[in-house]
């Protein structure tokens, strides 16, 4: 593979600059070419290069640098060591191919063990959440740029079709290759993707956008199904966060090397394994296939849109929110009940992660991208908020969010940006909720003691008896018990029809508790548990 590419970079600080670092990619050979550039220090051990400039460039100056890269496999391997590009489904972004301007401290050593043995400090996994301005200029995705524009001429093997960012302009044929020529239609993040396969290609029109998924040709079976899921999110999230800037959606299929989806401007890489071949045809089972492709289109709001600070809490604004989109989405279309199941998901996976936590837990407030909090502690606690303060009131909350921080320069909005909107929409009888929702971990341990089922005239009399302890709990996992005083939601369920795994829902409500334990009696007639003595 060799990459050329043309870059502007621009000083938008407010004093000179005399010189450019570089963090170099250890596995391609690339060139450096800035005229008048001098090379001060070429660090080969880590792969980091200092450039002088002839001239320092002053603020709101400009200037054009050359960077190119190169990567040949050779000889035959035991094992394949770079499976971003491949025979017949290439994946990678620009970050891993070219140059980046600026140190790069994602690189440096992360593990505690490993850097006590080399006499370094612990490293804190993030800065401190704050709301001082002059801390939130870099995105914490990208210290060296902002939103920007690329157009891309991508030459493949004849037999394949390559997608890098934006709207197909143009492509060709010449000399044995496929040419596509791209261009963004808005400007973005500086993070995009590139692919090349011998791809089939399902598209539809949907609201002016153009929607489409490209896969190998046997794995057609869930295609229909992410088309059907990116239009039900167009529809939730255009209505509810506003405008979406691309003129296209794409879903795009890579091997199966790695299992994740995720999210570029306008198109979103989607693994072999975690969706085109998956078998979907359980009822009972969640469909991960709808609910991916919704959480990958909520991040062209949140992160492509609004997008946080490199500091604690802005995977809040990305992860979360976009898991929050997707199960809005899966409400819509599956209903209540099937939500219940994938948040006793997402409950679980949380409760069992936290336990496996080697530093430090974070308020959702603070979470330092950690997995378990953004994702599944966020989808149970921001649905919760929703139900009790109704979708409408977050929702209002998103929207604002967005209209005041969508593809904004910086300074970037931290969690609090969020979290104050949304308690400026919650009643003053819930505002505790924020506090105990994304401030504080909130811990608590509901179970059934007992419960009793008797016939009686013209039904079933059903009691049990019930117990809820809250708990804080600080960064250590240490908990503490504090007062009840919270709506929580009870249930009686039939017992499930053979060959499934859930009973429905005969009663479901939310009760306030004002003490740990409480009784509950309530009937339903025969018919409601026919099948289910």
């Amino acid at each position: 593979m060799a990459v050329s590419s043309v870059q502007w970079i621009k000083n938008k600080s407010t004093s000179p600059i005399d010189s450019i670092f570089f963090t170099t990619p250890s596995d391609y050979k690339y060139t450096i070419t800035i005229p008048g550039a001098k090379l001060l220090l070429n660090d080969t051990i880590h792969d980091f290069k200092i450039y002088g400039l002839q001239n320092a460039l002053l603020p709101g100056d400009s200037m054009k640098m050359n960077l190119s890269s190169l990567y040949q496999a050779k000889g035959i391997e035991n094992d394949v060591s770079n499976t971003a590009i491949v025979d017949n489904g290439s994946f990678f972004n620009n970050a891993s191919f070219l140059p980046q301007i600026g140190y790069q401290s994602r690189y440096e050593l992360q593990d505690k063990g490993d850097r006590k043995k080399q006499e370094l400090k612990p490293r804190e996994r993030m800065p401190k959440l704050s709301r001082d301005p002059n801390m939130r200029m870099n995105t914490y995705t990208s210290n060296n740029s902002d939103w920007v524009t690329v157009k891309t001429i991508f030459s493949t093997s004849e037999d394949q079709i390559a997608i890098a960012p934006g709207s197909l302009k143009k492509q060709w044929k010449k000399e044995g290759r496929a040419y596509f020529e791209y261009e963004l239609d808005h400007p973005s993040l500086n993070f995009y993707s590139f692919l090349s396969a011998r791809f089939e290609i399902r598209k539809k029109v949907h609201k002016g956008i153009q929607l489409e998924v490209y896969y190998d040709a046997a794995h057609p079976y869930n295609v229909d199904k992410m088309l059907m899921s990116m239009e039900k999110s167009i529809d939730y999230y255009t209505t509810h966060f506003g405008p979406y800037k691309h003129k296209q959606a794409r879903i795009i299929e890579f091997p199966r090397y790695a299992s994740f989806a995720q999210a570029f401007p306008g198109t979103m890489p989607y693994s072999e394994a975690i969706g085109f071949i998956a078998n979907l045809e359980d009822p009972e089972e969640i469909d991960m296939v709808t609910y991916v492709v919704a959480h990958e289109m909520g991040h062209q709001w949140w992160a492509h849109q609004v997008i946080g600070p490199e500091m604690q809490g802005s995977t809040l604004l990305s992860e979360s929110m976009s898991q929050y989109s997707a199960l809005m989405v899966m409400e819509k279309m599956y209903g209540k009940e099937q939500m219940h199941k994938f948040l006793r998901y997402e409950m679980d996976r949380y409760l069992r992660s936290r336990g496996s936590e080697n530093e430090k837990e974070c308020p959702l407030m603070e979470v330092e991208n950690q997995g378990y909090v953004h994702y599944n502690k966020a989808s149970v606690i921001v649905y919760y908020l929703k139900e009790m303060i109704g979708d409408q009131s977050v929702n209002i909350a998103l929207r604002n969010l967005v209209d005041s921080f969508a593809y904004r320069e910086p300074p970037y909005p931290g969690s609090y940006e969020l979290v104050d909107r949304l308690e400026r929409q919650t009643p003053d009888s819930l505002k505790y909720l924020i506090t105990d929702l994304f401030k504080k971990m909130t811990i608590f341990h509901n179970r059934v003691l007992e419960a009793s089922s008797k016939k009686v005239k013209d039904g079933y009399e059903v009691s049990f008896k019930v117990t809820a302890d809250k708990m804080y709990a600080d960064s250590s996992g240490r908990e503490k018990s504090t007062e009840i005083h919270d709506w929580i939601e009870v249930g009686v369920f039939a017992k499930p029809e053979k060959g499934k795994k859930y009973g429905k829902a005969l009663q479901l409500e939310k009760v306030h508790f004002k003490k740990n334990e409480m009784s509950f009696t309530v009937f339903y007639k025969r018919r409601a548990l026919s099948g289910r003595n």
